[in-house]
């Protein structure tokens, strides 16, 4: 009988060691999803500290902020658009205005409601994603006080069930301005969607944003994660019942975030994630559903994951929780595959692959998170060289991430970081601060770049660039 015993014993031992790490894993959401793999060549990066560099990254939101800051992580920063503030409301008990927190979208001082809400779904991605990696290299804390920043302004602008601010600042006024935000004097209208002037792909990216603040919180603030899940459900509810385009809505955002793909690749998008945050199937069916009836898929193909287009996103989501469906598995597959090299995107001579002239090397951080996500060598491998790429690993040794790497850049087109007390966008000649971590728009097609800061489309910085190039960081540190 001990015999027998100690036969199993082996028998279970054997077949428990013969699994190793074949064994399921399963993602934020308990849904099963591809096995364990071995970590990936990490190639001529091998040495690249990755925790630095992600510590380093997320410190950009941290520059980004305006409102009354809490702490002096950037001790070149002050208190600014502390008046900003939603119609009728009143101010705190320290005299700020109800929207005075959130971020600045780029280089200006402009609060554009949609894309800040599209870099926190990206950044809160990015953080599901590679929870372990950030954790590991301490950068949690700072992580998660940039999306709470976000995450706060977005409730606040939610400021009824069928209200949402979507921008703060007129942007022509606000152009026309250069200098610190600190020192800033002009008005700051605020523009709102309601439903007399619907702006469905706004409402579903905030409801996307907030679906993510509830998984990422429920185990560390529970009444925050159920109040960001309430907006998230009454943004989703209001972008769907009251239909329109967000920039007919707010004209002044159409120079500068025009909605070009409409809505309805958020509609699938806010689905997905507000079933991931409440397991309540009947988002799961209208994301389905939505996603065949308006064809997303092929929205998803030949185009870039972005702060207007989320069907490759969208694609990507859909064939995990749906293994083996082929018609996402394509899908997805469509989009990756063509960003690959020959599968149809251009490529710099250099080796970037380049879909379009405005900050490119922003398309190519975002589409390597999601091939991270998506997994597989050829896949991961076009992460490892479009990071390093971006990180100086190029034939002009050009880096393209403030003050890190070989010959990087100290003068991205900000104003905070130039900090002229002039109103001169040329003095003083270099950017007073580093805008340490940033990643800059990218080369030309032919490589070509120049260190400029009256270049806003090769040499800004903006809160949606970072979030892809944040979430690859993270992944890549996840393979060290």
């Amino acid at each position: 009988m001990l015999l027998l015993k100690a036969w199993l014993l082996c028998v279970l031992i054997l077949g428990i060691s013969s699994l190793g790490y074949s064994s399921i894993k399963l993602d934020f959401n308990g849904k099963e999803r591809e096995h364990i793999k071995k970590k990936i060549d990490l190639g001529n990066l091998a040495n690249t500290d990755f925790c630095d560099l992600l510590n380093k990254a997320v410190m950009f939101y941290k520059v980004q902020r305006a409102g009354r800051l809490p702490d002096d992580d950037i001790p070149w920063r002050g208190n600014s658009a502390l008046q900003d503030a939603s119609p009728g409301s009143h101010p705190n008990a320290n005299g700020d205005g109800d929207l005075s927190k959130g971020y600045f979208d780029a280089g200006d001082h402009v609060k554009f409601g949609f894309p800040m809400a599209g870099s926190m779904t990206m950044l809160g991605w990015g953080y599901l994603q590679n929870k372990d990696a950030i954790e590991n290299c301490g950068a949690s804390k700072i992580y998660l006080e940039d999306l709470q920043w976000g995450w706060d302004w977005l409730m606040a602008a939610h400021v009824s069930p069928n209200e949402f601010c979507g921008q703060v600042g007129n942007a022509e006024a606000d152009h026309a301005y250069w200098g610190p935000p600190e020192l800033m004097t002009m008005s700051r209208p605020t523009m709102i969607i309601d439903q007399n002037n619907p702006g469905t792909e706004l409402a579903l990216e905030a409801s996307a944003a907030l679906a993510i603040c509830s998984l990422i919180m429920e185990d560390i603030d529970a009444t925050y994660a159920a109040n960001c899940l309430q907006h998230s459900k009454d943004l989703n509810s209001f972008g769907d019942t009251y239909r329109g385009i967000y920039s007919n809505s707010i004209p002044d955002a159409q120079n500068y975030y025009k909605s070009f793909s409409g809505y309805n690749d958020e509609l699938v998008w806010g689905n997905i994630w507000l079933y991931k945050a409440t397991e309540d199937k009947s988002y799961l069916d209208k994301a389905v559903n939505y996603y065949s009836e308006y064809d997303v898929g092929k929205m998803a193909q030949q185009d870039s994951h972005d702060w207007d287009l989320k069907a490759p996103g969208a694609a990507l989501l859909l064939s995990q929780i749906f293994p083996g469906n082929q018609t996402y598995i394509n899908d997805i597959e469509g989009y990756l595959n063509w960003w690959l090299p020959g599968g149809g995107v251009p490529y710099t001579p250099g080796g970037l692959a380049w879909i379009r002239m405005w900050a490119p090397a922003r398309y190519a951080a975002t589409t390597s998170f999601l091939m991270s996500v998506y997994g597989g060598d050829k896949y991961t491998s076009f992460t490892v060289k479009q990071i390093g790429y971006i990180l100086g690993n190029n034939p002009n040794q050009q880096s393209f991430v403030v003050g890190i790497g070989p010959n990087h850049p100290i003068n991205p087109h900000h104003r905070a970081s130039h900090h002229s007390l002039t109103d001169n966008i040329m003095s003083p000649v270099n950017n007073t601060y580093l805008h340490l971590g940033a990643l800059v728009g990218g080369p030309g097609q032919d490589d070509s770049y120049k260190d400029d800061r009256t270049d806003y489309v090769k040499n800004e910085v903006a809160c949606d660039y970072q979030a892809g190039f944040v979430g690859s960081l993270a992944y890549l540190a996840s393979q060290q």
